[in-house]
């Protein structure tokens, strides 16, 4: 169930190849199967950080249960693989980690609370 958006105002050339590198990251940071990851990618975005359009990302990822020791891991992998692919300095990358409340989910027509 956890899903990771990534927006950044670069074009990115090759979005399944990005989206299978997000997708396995998370998986592995989280112990979590593929099977429920979903992962939601905006390329070419019009975006301003601290003053400037040069290249940005800001990513969401949501998920339950979320551990501080795999935020703490997952920030720096992510972040990686943002400036690996996209050119993207470490300092023009923001990460919100957002831990979902159970009750507050759903999926297949219910919520997993």
């Amino acid at each position: 169930m956890p899903c990771l958006e990534l927006t950044t105002n670069v074009r990115i050339t090759d979005k399944s190849a990005l989206m299978r590198a997000l997708s396995d990251c998370v998986c592995r940071g989280l112990g979590k199967a593929e099977t429920y990851m979903m992962v939601i990618v905006n390329g070419e975005v019009p975006m301003l950080f601290g003053g400037s359009e040069e290249p940005v990302a800001h990513l969401t990822l949501r998920a339950l249960n979320l551990k501080e020791e795999s935020v703490r891991v997952l920030a720096g992998d992510l972040t990686a693989i943002v400036q690996d692919r996209l050119g993207i300095e470490s300092q023009r990358t923001y990460i919100v980690f957002m831990d979902a409340d159970m009750g507050k989910w759903a999926w297949d027509g219910r919520t997993f609370a």
